[in-house]
């Protein structure tokens, strides 16, 4: 499991922001300096994320 706990609320909240707005995965994890992962398990945590698989 990915770690997310070391990750603010604040930096959460943007994640979730930029994700619902459009913005791909792979560009919120370069522009707030997270790992792809990070941001997939962060989208996750907060029930947003929507696998384009299947």
């Amino acid at each position: 499991m990915i770690e997310t706990k070391s990750v603010s609320d604040e930096k959460k909240d943007i994640v979730k922001n930029l994700y619902v707005s459009g913005i791909s995965e792979e560009f919120i994890a370069m522009q707030i300096d997270l790992e792809i992962p990070v941001v997939i398990a962060i989208l996750k945590e907060l029930g947003v994320y929507k696998s384009s698989e299947g």
